[in-house]
Parts: structure tokens; sequence; C-alpha cells
């Protein structure tokens, strides 16, 4: 029996969790720190901004954009110690901005340390959220790398028990 603790085949397996204000990140981290730690792996957090619409006048996009800019590094600093608390390490950190899905895509496929793309699916009747949408519909093929759905509805206690 193989010791799960342990790097597999000397490869540190990375574990990309999309960061951003909705409920479901909390399963999705909470799965991809546990993963991580099964496997001596590590998590990367990506958070993505996007392109201010408001481009009629500058200074207002700008600040605009410098004020997504500072919530999303405050949302990145908080999550980041909820995964060094979890796994021991810190985490990769990336600030993204432009188009959420095709910026996942690049760097998953920049980055080849990522092994796995992790979302958290939204429990509303509207569906799972835009991203897993776009990636089950449209760019399943686009990425080299599984995706792992995990249901914002799961506790803590059920992912430890798949984790």
């Amino acid at each position: 029996m193989s010791d799960t603790t342990t790097p597999i085949k000397d490869k540190e397996f990375t574990f990309l969790c999309v960061v951003d204000e909705s409920p479901e990140l909390g399963p999705a981290l909470r799965f991809s720190c546990q993963r991580a730690k099964r496997v001596g792996g590590r998590v990367a957090l990506v958070y993505v901004i996007q392109p201010a619409e408001f481009q009629h006048w500058m200074a207002v996009g700008d600040l605009m954009q410098e004020e997504a800019r500072e919530e999303a590094e405050a949302l990145l600093s908080e999550t980041s110690d909820k995964v060094v608390l979890a796994t021991g390490k810190v985490p990769t950190i990336h600030l993204l901005e432009g188009d959420t899905a095709e910026e996942l895509i690049n760097l998953v496929d920049e980055d080849k340390t990522i092994s796995l793309l992790v979302l958290g699916a939204a429990t509303g009747k509207d569906g799972p959220g835009p991203l897993i949408s776009y990636f089950i519909e449209k760019a399943a093929g686009r990425l080299h790398v599984p995706v792992t759905v995990v249901p914002g509805n799961m506790t803590d206690e059920e992912i430890d028990n798949i984790t």
C-alpha cells in the first residue's frame, strides 16, 4: 500500500482554485487544500479582474480598475491565509485581468505545474455558473488538465470523505 501523503511519481501536483466572492469558493477551496495535502501537492489561487466597462471617462475607468484590484488583492490575501492554515504551504497566486475563461485557459497553457482546475458549482436554479457551463459546453477540449467541479452545497465532512 502506498503512502498517499507523498508526491506521486516525483511530480508535485498543483490544484488551481478560482477565487471570487461567491459562496462556492469555500467548498472548492477546501477540496483543493485537502487534495493538495493528501498528495503532497500545493494550491494555486487565481482571481481574474473583469475589464472596466466604463470607458467614457478614462479617470473613472482607471479608478474602478484600481478599486477592483485592491478588492481582489484583499480577497486573495485572505484566501491565501486559509490555504497556509490548511496545507502548511504558501499558495501560488495569480491576479489576472480580462475574460475569466480565456485567462484561465491561458494560465493553464502557460503554467505546466497546474495539474487540475477546481471550480465551485453554484447551487441555485440558474445552473452551475458561467465558468462551468463554458468549460463543459464550449471549451472542454481547450484545456490540457482535468476540471473538477465541487458542488457548492457540499459540507466540509463530505469533502473530507472524498479527498
